[in-house]
């Protein structure tokens, strides 16, 4: 749609786009007259979601998802109707009490009680405000409270109406605005539901934290016992087996174990060396007794190095593998070290008399004893120490697994205390709600908003108006201007006229009348019309439509009349067989007339041109001329036929030179006119326009282009030149200059 043509529009019904918004201004003004004036208080709540100066048992860090998640669920709780209940529990109560000034009166015609009422009433509020019990059809005493909320205008609805809750944008505060007819009920209102709610949160919050707190309470003392019993059985197990520290008890029994051993090695060494040393001492003595054993010495030296002789080579032709030949080789060897060692001491000269050799026999005798009595000993407690690593083992064994079962029960003791701390936090941190202004009675009013209320009612009826005229003018599909016409059919035009809303064709009327700027309108395009058809230069015309009722009769005459007004001579030819109205209006007088089927008449006119133009000249001329009939109009004359027709041109024209009668009208007349039937319905404009020079087409302006029309179109775009232009008819005055 033309925005410049929809602007012309809305400026054409401006009366309607000004009235009306001056009638709905009006409108709102007289219904803000009595308006009451309202009052509204606030006040603020705390919430700590996003800041909180408590004490904590454990860090926490600031997460605005879960913030706004508990400032959503805190919203859903305030506007859920458990707290506006309490709210009006307070109110009624306040109403109620004898000792305060009623805000609210009920209307006594239609609300009527007794003082046993009053306080059965007032009990049940006061106690299901105390229990914090919403009000509900199971309710006691429902129908009473109902009644006396209805009756004061403290209901559900009408609490929530006047109450609005919401967020400050990005801080921490809840703000409560409540709006009354009354300052000091707003200011009451508005500071009992913070304190109702405040005291029913905290209730729930305790209630549901304070069990998960006691809960969890229970279960760290049990496992605090169940960890003192296991450390216990840890205790008795190792102060029956001495054990202390499992790692340092087992590191000091193989210290001394090889402390021991060390011991038992020097006493054997020590023994040794006594053998070693009697023996010698024996030698000695047996040297001074005589020297006959030093034969037999030295006979065993040399029997014994026979022997590792022997040995070492089976040692060595074995392979060297056999580990009991190298020990007994190794032994052999000692006591030939041995043997040697007691021969060469035999050699030397004896040093001790024989009374001092067998003191010191004595002494290492008793020597000897005592290191046997040591080795005893220490040999004893090796085997006492090794018996106790036997056991060690399964002591240790039984010592881990108790250990596990106490690091274990330690383990579920610090989970339940830090389950324990973290619920405690949570019971500090949910009761951060608190109220943080007071609400005070406002000293003046609202703004009633009158002249907004005013304003918004005339700009909204302007907004309806603007755009029901834009609707409608979106579904008229109609060409009902000449850009309409251009935008949507795109055939050239050459005139329009106007609707000037008569009912009969008497053009010369509406020529002759004075004085009316719509008539002289209508004059005026008529002659621009008569200008264009002049300009086509062509003088046979077939004037047709795409619809019936489109004008064509109306127009046919209408241009032939202000044609004539030029001494312009015209020949109406009605070819639309179907509807003659043109045979019907413009014949001048009553009597009977020729009509163009009559075949008998014009038998030898319309015949094929076989005959020579000398020859029939004369007879055609005359029988043509007694077809023409004058009409109501000086120089207009018409062609009738009798209508009612069924056949087409071509039919009824068939096997006569219609060609010929219409080149003999060119002579006389300047512009011949024929009328063609709908396109949309017949096929007589197609079959005429091979008779014309240029076809003419009529469009209404009340019509819609349809697909059929369409066809239409592109046909008459198909026949080039001859198509002489289009002509809209009915147009209202009104809409002409869009």
């Amino acid at each position: 749609m033309d925005i410049l043509f929809l602007l012309k529009v809305i400026w054409r019904r401006k009366w309607l786009w000004i009235s009306v918004p001056i009638l709905a201004s009006g409108a709102a003004y007289i219904f803000t007259l009595n308006q009451v004036a309202r009052y509204k208080a606030s006040t603020q709540l705390s919430t700590g979601f996003t800041m909180n100066d408590q004490v904590h048992l454990k860090e926490e860090w600031f997460n605005p998802r879960d913030a706004d998640i508990k400032f959503s669920n805190l919203f859903s709780s305030m506007n859920s109707g458990a707290a506006t209940n309490f709210l009006s529990y307070r109110l009624l109560l306040h109403d109620l009490d004898e000792n305060e000034i009623p805000f609210h009166k009920p209307d006594p015609e239609k609300f009527r009680t007794t003082v046993e009422e009053v306080n059965h009433v007032r009990n049940l509020v006061s106690e299901m405000l105390r229990s914090h019990a919403p009000l509900s059809t199971s309710s006691p005493g429902y129908a009473e409270i109902r009644k006396f909320l209805m009756a004061y205008d403290y209901d559900y609805m009408a609490i929530k109406s006047n109450l609005t809750i919401y967020r400050i944008p990005n801080t921490d505060f809840i703000q409560v605005d409540y709006v009354s007819d009354h300052s000091q009920l707003s200011a009451l209102a508005a500071n009992a539901f913070c304190e109702e709610f405040i005291r029913f949160s905290r209730s729930l919050t305790t209630e549901r934290a304070g069990e998960s707190v006691d809960f969890l309470n229970q279960l760290v003392t049990k496992k605090k016992a169940e960890l003192d019993e296991k450390l216990e059985t840890q205790r008795l197990f190792k102060t029956s087996n001495n054990l202390f520290s499992i790692d340092k008890e087992g590191e000091n029994k193989l210290v001394q174990l090889s402390d021991f051993e060390k011991q038992r090695d020097e006493i054997r060494s020590s023994l040794h060396r006594i053998e070693l040393t009697k023996d010698n001492l024996l030698r000695q003595l047996n040297g001074i007794s005589g020297n006959s054993s030093n034969t037999g010495d030295n006979q065993k030296i040399i029997e014994l190095r026979n022997e590792i002789n022997r040995l070492n080579d089976r040692y060595i032709t074995g392979g060297q593998v056999d580990s009991r030949l190298r020990d007994s080789i190794s032994y052999l060897r000692e006591q030939l070290r041995i043997q040697t060692m007691r021969d060469n001491s035999q050699t030397t000269a004896p040093a001790l008399t024989k009374a001092e050799i067998q003191n010191k026999l004595n002494e290492l005798n008793v020597e000897q004893q005592v290191e046997r009595s040591n080795l005893n000993t220490v040999e004893a407690k090796i085997r006492n120490l090794q018996y106790n690593f036997s056991g060690y083992a399964s002591k240790e064994a039984r010592l881990a697994a108790i250990q596990q079962e106490v690091d274990l029960a330690s383990q579920e003791y610090l989970e339940a205390v830090a389950k324990f701390n973290e619920a405690k936090n949570r019971l500090l941190a949910s009761n951060n709600l608190k109220q943080i202004s007071i609400a005070f009675p406002p000293q003046n009013p609202l703004s009633t908003k009158r002249m907004i209320i005013v304003g918004l009612a005339g700009f909204s009826s302007f907004s309806i108006c603007i755009f029901i005229i834009g609707l409608f003018e979106f579904l008229d599909q109609s060409i009902r201007s000449i850009d309409k016409f251009n935008s949507i059919v795109n055939l050239p035009l050459i005139g329009s006229v106007i609707n000037m809303g008569v009912g009969s064709y008497n053009i010369p009327q509406i020529f002759n009348q004075s004085g009316g700027d719509q008539g002289d309108f209508f004059k005026s395009i008529l002659r621009k019309l008569r200008h264009e058809i002049v300009s086509l230069n062509s003088s046979v015309l077939l004037v047709t439509s795409l619809r019936k009722n489109e004008g064509k009769t109306f127009i046919i005459i209408a241009l032939s009349y202000i044609l004539s007004l030029v001494n312009k001579r015209v020949l109406i030819v009605d070819t639309n067989f179907r509807s003659n109205i043109l045979s019907q209006v413009l014949p001048k007088g009553r009597s009977k007339f020729k009509s163009i089927e009559d075949r008998q008449f014009v038998a030898g006119l319309l015949t094929s041109s076989s005959r020579s133009r000398v020859e029939e000249e004369p007879e055609d001329n005359e029988m043509a001329y007694e077809l023409i009939t004058p009409t109501i109009y000086k120089n207009v004359f018409i062609v009738t036929n009798a209508g009612g027709d069924a056949a087409s041109p071509a039919e009824i024209l068939s096997g006569r030179n219609f060609k010929s009668l219409i080149d003999g009208f060119k002579a006389n007349f300047d512009f011949i006119i024929l009328e063609g039937g709908a396109l949309n319905d017949y096929a007589d404009t197609k079959e005429l326009v091979q008779y014309v020079d240029k076809v003419v087409t009529i469009f209404s302006a009340q019509s819609v282009i349809s697909q059929q029309d369409r066809e239409s179109i592109h046909y008459l775009n198909s026949i080039g030149s001859k198509f002489g232009g289009c002509v809209l008819n009915r147009i209202d005055p009104k809409d002409y200059k869009l």
